[in-house]
């Protein structure tokens, strides 16, 4: 978990380290005898790393945005429930036939899907809706839920379409296989009412007042919710501070898309860049193959980094869609030097302000990005990045592909037989701040 660091400025960018205090880089050489500074770049203030059980890295990684937007705002890290969003989506999917004549429900998502859920739901501490998985990595509560719905929806309660249009019945399945105890249920039922006939965002149609009441439970509307982050001022080069709520950074934060052709990649960079200058927690989406994982520097990779050097020994392995945060990143400035991820640069200091100006030069080159992950801190066949355990390090050739796309993304059948026809950049898309 990265801590909270005395501000050396309006843009102050200052070391943190996961582990142990040992792990601050040092002043090294590149492999290609240009010179590596110990100063880095950026530091998000980030919650600590968490481990999804199931695949809805989407929430996890909307999570660790509000959380640090939060933790911005107030100085206190709030330990949000991923299991409480996970409750909604299920149960939307359900009510409203978005699982119609199937068996399971589906985990996966986006962004935006967490951005309703917030809005119209709110948002709930972990210790408030799932008190067990407060002080584990990993959820069980989703897991065990997963498995005792699946069933429902396929031979038990849920399993016609009728009884999965019984909003009731549904909340009554979900509360049992999720684990609520009798107080979290009531202060649903007092909110939402036992049929879900209001939500956060239901008006009155005589008075347009909202209907439901979040007073004396632990829903927190997204209204109230405390933020923290900066939108850039185009016109004054400049960002601007802004204090508000998570409603307002919902709509506020825009989804940019990583060109699949190499023209128009530097200009997200840049704008990526810049945001992460203003330590913002900048959601990414990407495509994951685990063929291009190193789990030790004796792969001929950085440990805990994804190259397309590495995936190119062994072809495609197991892949898919991924949500994640940015953290750092390091780059080659048009001087040669190296900017390193891990360490300090203060942009009220002439001389680091100026490398962090080169950094966003047209002709910089991004070595790598440093992301927060949702797997953990601490899986060994995860490969982390040494000392910083639930981070990895995708480097520019991951990054910019092309890399091979298989329609069957387990890698249990021949190369020849999994469809690996198209290809994509191992970036997919940003979410970024206003204005950046």
């Amino acid at each position: 978990m990265f801590s909270i660091h005395k501000a050396l400025g309006p843009l102050a960018l200052a070391f943190a380290c996961a582990a142990a205090p040992a792990c601050a880089l040092q002043p090294t050489s590149d492999e290609d005898g240009s010179e590596v500074s110990e100063d880095a770049i950026t530091d998000v203030p980030q919650s600590v790393v968490e481990r999804q059980a199931i695949g809805n890295c989407w929430i996890y990684a909307h999570a660790s945005w509000l959380e640090s937007m939060n933790l911005k705002a107030t100085g206190t890290e709030f330990d949000s429930s991923q299991t409480y969003v996970t409750y909604w989506h299920w149960f939307e999917q359900v009510v409203n036939g978005e699982i119609d004549g199937e068996k399971e429900v589906s985990t996966g998502g986006w962004f935006r899907t967490a951005n309703y859920l917030v809005t119209t739901y709110g948002v709930a501490a972990e210790k408030d809706f799932a008190p067990s998985d407060t002080d584990a990595e990993m959820s069980t509560v989703q897991k065990n839920a997963l498995t005792k719905v699946n069933q429902e929806l396929s031979t038990g309660r849920l399993a016609t379409d009728a009884a999965r249009r019984d909003r009731k019945l549904v909340r009554q399945v979900l509360d049992e296989a999720f684990g609520l105890s009798p107080a979290v249920r009531a202060q649903l039922d007092k909110v939402f009412g036992k049929t879900v006939a209001r939500n956060l965002t239901t008006k009155s149609r005589t008075t347009g007042k909202l209907l439901a009441s979040t007073a004396n439970t632990f829903v927190i509307r997204a209204s109230s919710f405390k933020t923290a982050y900066t939108r850039w001022d185009a016109a004054a080069k400049k960002s601007v501070p802004v204090s508000t709520t998570l409603d307002v950074a919902a709509k506020e934060w825009r989804e940019v898309s990583y060109p699949t052709w190499t023209s128009g990649r530097r200009d997200v960079q840049i704008r990526l860049q810049r945001a992460l200058h203003d330590a913002q927690p900048v959601p990414l989406s990407w495509f994951v193959d685990f063929n291009a994982l190193s789990s030790s520097a004796s792969s001929g990779s950085p440990q805990g980094s994804f190259t397309k050097a590495l995936l190119d020994k062994s072809g495609p392995g197991r892949q898919g869609g991924h949500m994640t945060v940015f953290e750092d990143y390091e780059v080659s400035l048009p001087s040669g030097e190296v900017l390193a991820a891990g360490s300090t640069l203060d942009p009220s200091k002439p001389a680091d302000k100026t490398k962090l100006d080169a950094a966003l030069s047209p002709s910089a080159k991004i070595r790598f990005y440093r992301i927060k992950n949702s797997w953990g801190a601490a899986r060994l066949d995860r490969g982390f990045v040494p000392g910083m355990g639930g981070y990895h390090d995708l480097y520019a050739d991951y990054i910019d592909g092309p890399l091979k796309s298989c329609t069957e993304t387990e890698n249990e059948k021949p190369l020849a037989e999994r469809g690996c026809t198209s290809s994509t950049p191992g970036l997919r898309a940003v979410y970024l701040p206003p204005g950046y």
